[in-house]
C-alpha cells in the first residue's frame, strides 16, 4: 500500500462535518424553498402565504439543522468505512458519487423509520426523497471540495499537471 493515502478518523471527520454544513446552509433550504414554491403555486395560494413564509423557513432551517446534526453523527462509521474502501481509488467522481449515494441512502431510511415510528406504518416516497436528494448533493459537493481541498491536494500537483516541472 505504499503511495496510497490512508484514510483516517479526521478526514471522516472533516468530510462529515462539509457535508453537514453544505447540507444545513445550501442544499436543505433551496430544497424546502423549491418546494414551497411549487406547492403554493400549485395550491393557487403563493401571495397569500407570503407573509408567513419567512417564519416558517427560519424554523424549518433551525429544526433541519438539529435532526440533520444527529444524521451526521450517524453517518460517521458508514463514511468512515466507505472512505477506507476507496483508498485505492483515483477517480474523483467515482468518490463524489459514492459518498452521495452512501448520504441519501441514509437520510431516505432514516426518514422512512420516522415515517414508521409516527405515522403508523406508512410507506411513502416523497419525504424520503425529499431528504435524499439535498443530503445526496451535499455530500457529493463537500467530497469534491474535500478532494480539492483537503489532503488529497497534496498528492494531485503532478497528476494533475498543474506544477511546472521545469520550474523545480
Amino acid at each position: 500500500m505504499a503511495g496510497v493515502k490512508q484514510w483516517t478518523g479526521a478526514d471522516t471527520c472533516g468530510l462529515v462535518i462539509k457535508s453537514y454544513l453544505w447540507l444545513v446552509c445550501a442544499t436543505a433550504p433551496a430544497t424546502a424553498l423549491v418546494v414551497w414554491v411549487v406547492d403554493n403555486v400549485r395550491r393557487g395560494t403563493f401571495l397569500e402565504s407570503l407573509g408567513g413564509a419567512a417564519g416558517l423557513f427560519v424554523v424549518f432551517i433551525v429544526v433541519f439543522a438539529v435532526v440533520a446534526l444527529g444524521g451526521a453523527v450517524v453517518a460517521l462509521p458508514f463514511t468512515h468505512v466507505l472512505g477506507r474502501g476507496l483508498q485505492r481509488v483515483r477517480s474523483d467522481l467515482t468518490h463524489a458519487l459514492a459518498h452521495a449515494v452512501l448520504a441519501g441512502a441514509l437520510a431516505a431510511i432514516t426518514m422512512q423509520a420516522l415515517l414508521f415510528a409516527f405515522e403508523d406504518d406508512h410507506w411513502s416516497w416523497q419525504y424520503p426523497l425529499l431528504l435524499a436528494v439535498p443530503a445526496g448533493v451535499a455530500a457529493a459537493i463537500a467530497r469534491w471540495r474535500f478532494v480539492i481541498d483537503g489532503p488529497a491536494a497534496v498528492e494531485k500537483p503532478h497528476a494533475a499537471g498543474l506544477v511546472d516541472k521545469s520550474a523545480e
